[in-house]
C-alpha cells in the first residue's frame, strides 16, 4: 500500500522538524544562554517586551531543568509549552499512523490564543506590580 501525496509531504515535514527541533535542543541544552542570539528588534526600537521575549532563554532555562527561571523569562511560554507538545504528538501519532487529515482544534482555539497573547502583551508592559513580574527577568 503505498501512501498519497499528502501523508508523504506530511512525513517529510515530521522528518524536517523533528531535525530542526533537535538541532536547536543541542544549542539550547549548552552550559550558558546562547550569546549569539540578536537582542528583540521590536525590544531595541520600541522598548517594550513582545510576547516572544525571553523564550529563548526560557527554553534554555528549561533545558536545563530551572523551571522557576523559565517561568521568570517567560511564562506563557513555559505554561503554554505542554499543550504545544500535546497537539505535536497527537499530529505525529496521526502521521505514523497514515492519517493525514488535520488535528481537530476546539471552535475558538484560535480566538481564545489571540486574547491570550495580546492580553499578556500588555499586561507585561505595565509599569506597576504584579505585572512587572511578567517581563522577562533572570
Amino acid at each position: 500500500m503505498s501512501a498519497g501525496p499528502a501523508l508523504v509531504r506530511q512525513r517529510r515535514l515530521l522528518f524536517g522538524a523533528t531535525a530542526a527541533g533537535l538541532g536547536a535542543w543541542f544549542l539550547l541544552a549548552g552550559p550558558r544562554p546562547p550569546c549569539w542570539l540578536p537582542q528583540c528588534p521590536f525590544h531595541a526600537i520600541t522598548g517594550l517586551y513582545c510576547p516572544g521575549c525571553g523564550s529563548t532563554r526560557a527554553l534554555h532555562a528549561l533545558a536545563h531543568g530551572e523551571l522557576g527561571a523559565a517561568l521568570g523569562f517567560n511564562p506563557l511560554l513555559v505554561l503554554a509549552l505542554p499543550l504545544l507538545a500535546a497537539w505535536a504528538l497527537a499530529r505525529v501519532a496521526k502521521t505514523l499512523r497514515g492519517d493525514a487529515t488535520p488535528v481537530r482544534q476546539p471552535p475558538h482555539a484560535a480566538t481564545v490564543a489571540l486574547v491570550v497573547v495580546v492580553s499578556f502583551f500588555l499586561l507585561r508592559n505595565l509599569p506597576w506590580w504584579p505585572f512587572v513580574l511578567l517581563a522577562p527577568h533572570g
